[in-house]
């Protein structure tokens, strides 16, 4: 009878060690069948990786290069800033929020499309916003008839084509509450120059305070009669502005073309505001002999540059 029992205990072990065997046996098959190879592991992390970019790119940052001093001394030539693309939201206010988000302010620094041509960014402070009024005199900005308080500094005048920063001609003017800095040629306050420049200033003039347009509002006449603006301020051509505007300037009042000559920033135009410096490099010596694209990273690169933030 005992015989029979230790038997019977060793066919059940064995009877257990084959099950257990064919399971090994199978998950090694189920292993080996689909194991990835190399190729394909690299292949996949690149494709999250790029899904990953774009998304990035598309509701989060923007990298953008300044070629223009119309910011000086505030953001420098060839400075190459990251654009946030989230604070503002999105531009149709009954899509749904994907980040959390807050208005546009006056005195942000703001990356929008250019409406002459939607193709170029274009990096301007926002000056004033959707029903304001604004008025430029005696090198002076007013808002809604008050003062704007701004620090001035007055520079020596300067070809827009030099790469160099301003360079300041005294101590800088002091306003209480200003909240930023900009910068006026001393040479031109009173010159003929000054005058020339004054008389290209469509909107915003002393004697013709501008209004800035608020969603819903008859369009100008001049935009009306425009097929390429009518395109960016009326697309649906109801004779209604499509949306809010904005109105801004640049830091370098003498060398900035803006809302002064060209008109309003759309709201559906406006990309993100500027962030910060990831990288710039100084371009004021590339006349010299010997230079190189991997030299000039090294020795004209503006480190101390990175990391800076606009304000």
């Amino acid at each position: 009878m005992a015989d029979e029992l230790d038997l019977r205990s060793q066919e059940q072990a064995t009877l257990i060690e084959e099950e257990a065997e064919e399971r090994r046996e199978r998950a090694e098959h189920e292993e080996s069948h689909f194991k990835k190879s190399v190729a394909r592991e690299y292949f996949e992390s690149a494709v999250v990786t790029l899904i990953m970019a774009l998304f990035g790119m598309t509701f989060i940052v923007q990298a953008v290069k300044v070629p223009t001093g119309s910011m000086k001394n505030t953001i420098w030539i060839q400075d190459h800033l990251l654009v946030n693309k989230f604070i503002y939201g999105q531009a149709d206010p009954l899509a749904l929020p994907i980040f959390p988000a807050r208005e546009i302010r006056r005195g942000d620094i703001a990356v929008f499309k250019y409406p002459l041509n939607p193709e170029i960014n274009y990096v301007k402070r926002v000056i004033a916003r959707p029903g304001e009024t604004v008025e430029f005199r005696d090198n002076q900005v007013y808002i809604n008839g008050e003062k704007l308080p701004e620090n001035r500094v007055y520079v020596r005048d300067q070809d827009s084509t030099d790469p160099a920063n301003l360079e300041p001609m005294g101590e800088p003017e002091m306003a209480d509450g200003a909240e930023w800095t900009v910068y006026y040629y001393a040479e031109q306050e009173d010159s003929f120059a000054e005058r020339v420049e004054e008389s290209r200033i469509k909107f915003g003039r002393a004697n013709q305070p501008f209004r800035v347009p608020e969603k819903g509002q008859p369009i100008l006449e001049e935009i009306e009669n425009d097929p390429k603006l009518r395109l960016v301020y009326d697309a649906d051509k109801d004779g209604l502005y499509d949306s809010d505007q904005y109105f801004c300037m640049g830091d370098n009042r003498n060398n900035s073309e803006d809302s002064r000559y060209w008109g309003t920033v759309p709201r559906s135009n406006i990309v993100g505001r500027a962030m910060f410096v990831y990288w710039s490099i100084d371009r004021t010596r590339d006349d010299e002999p010997g230079s190189n694209p991997i030299m000039d990273f090294f020795t004209k690169s503006r480190w101390s540059r990175t990391g800076t933030f606009i304000k």
